[in-house]
């Protein structure tokens, strides 16, 4: 059974992608949702998170505030650096097991990862191929805008803070360009699902 990477940039319409490989038969590993998973309350990283940076970070149910742990590690490269580590690695091994139980089960098509930090965390290496989305920064703009109400100043720079789009196609072995509309996008999907089956 085949692994696909499945990564890009903010806006660039990842999930649209991920939803239409799911239709097509795809177990999707969503690191996004992984990433919520290895935190909650009682989970190893949970207690290695709250060990480091105490308990100020948590809610008044015992669940960590993102959004305070995000200020504090915003501005600390160090603390940065070591909730990565410890969240990277939790991410990893859960991601590792999905993909062995979905092929002890046998029954998809493929396995898709899907992963804004694919080479980050290094999950690449699980991968038989790894497709990169692809959209113009000012599409991706706009979609981050819409999705986030945030503004156009704060949307480019969360995509600057991004790897480059020569670094993910440098890394990729499909690109799909979400420029356009959906049909593009569909064409585009369908050629690189039939190489794939090939």
């Amino acid at each position: 059974m085949k692994v696909i990477g499945l990564t890009g940039g903010t806006g660039s319409g990842k999930s649209v992608v991920s939803r239409f490989l799911k239709e097509m038969g795809a177990v999707i590993v969503d690191a996004d949702l992984v990433s919520r998973q290895i935190v909650e309350v009682g989970k190893p990283a949970y207690e290695e998170i709250v060990a480091y940076f105490g308990k100020d970070i948590l809610q008044e149910d015992g669940t960590i505030f993102r959004k305070k742990l995000g200020e504090i590690v915003f501005h600390d490269e160090a603390k940065l650096a070591f909730l990565n580590r410890c969240t990277h690695t939790y991410i990893v091994a859960e991601m590792k097991a999905q993909i062995e139980q979905a092929k002890a089960e046998g029954t998809a098509s493929c396995i898709v990862l899907d992963a804004p930090l694919l080479f980050e965390v290094g999950l690449e290496k699980f991968c038989d191929a790894v497709w990169v989305v692809y959209a113009d920064a000012e599409v991706r703009a706009q979609r981050v805008m819409e999705r986030d109400g945030v503004s156009h100043e704060l949307a480019m720079a969360r995509i600057a803070n991004q790897k480059s789009w020569e670094e993910y196609k440098a890394l990729s072995d499909v690109v799909l360009d979400n420029s356009g509309d959906l049909a593009h996008l569909q064409e585009q999907l369908a050629l690189a699902w039939k190489t794939l089956q090939e």
